[in-house]
Formats: structure tokens, sequence, C-alpha cells
């Protein structure tokens, strides 16, 4: 059985959230007036644990799934993502696993996401000029 959405298209892409949390508050995502300091996140047992990412994932790929983008926030403040991602991999029919990030984090981190068997990023970027970044970025 396919995933099949409002137009009649198989659904082939799933994308899961691993934090709420950010290390940057951009005006369009998290605002600085709404996520501020005393901003109170989710608390961790709200938080879908890895395990319960991985079977949610499994799931979905016995319907069709075959690619899961990891997002946030910014999953890169999750700690120990290389273990999520070496249990997706492991998910037979799962072909792509990706990460969206602000790459803030990624040169010490990437080594060891490849390694777990994250096989492509998303890097978003706002500006390449640092003014306009810092303005975009909070």
């Amino acid at each position: 059985m396919d995933l099949i959405d409002p137009f009649g298209r198989t659904i082939r892409d799933l994308r899961i959230s691993v934090t709420d949390r950010c290390n940057l508050r951009c005006p369009y995502c998290m605002p600085a007036e709404v996520y501020g300091e005393r901003y109170e996140f989710l608390p961790r047992p709200e938080i879908l644990s890895f395990e319960e990412i991985t079977r949610l994932a499994h799931l979905f790929v016995q319907l069709g799934v075959t690619k899961v983008r990891l997002t946030g926030g910014e999953p890169l403040l999750r700690a120990g993502l290389p273990d999520l991602v070496r249990s997706l991999a492991a998910i037979d029919g799962l072909r792509d696993v990706t990460l969206t990030t602000n790459g803030l984090l990624l040169a010490e981190r990437a080594a060891s996401l490849k390694q777990a068997g994250l096989q492509r990023i998303t890097i978003s970027l706002d500006s390449l000029d640092p003014d306009v970044f810092a303005r975009m970025s909070g």
C-alpha cells in the first residue's frame, strides 16, 4: 500500500523534526521576540526518541517512503544524532537519509554523520554577506 497525497501522487519523502531548538533566531522561523532568552522549548520527554523516530520511519517505508530528511529547529543540536542516522540507514527500503541544517555545527559533526550513513545535506543559508547574515539570523 502506498501513501497518496490529495492530488493522487505517491508520497516518497518524509521530513522528521528531531528537535524544536535552534542556535539562530531568523525572523521567519524563530523570531527573537517570540523565542527569546526565556522561551521554554519542549521538555525532553515530549520530543520523539530515536527509537520512536526509527519505528515511525520503518512504518512509513512500508507504505512506500524511500527518503527521510531530518530537520529541526537545528538538527545538529540533537545529541547522538549519528546514532539516529545509523538506525535509519539500516532500514531496508530506505534509499536516502538526508539532513537540513544551518551549517554552523557541520564542520565538527560532518564526518561522524557520513560514517553513520548520512547521504546528503542541505544547508540553509540566507546570505554570504556577514552583515546581512547577522541581521537575518538574529
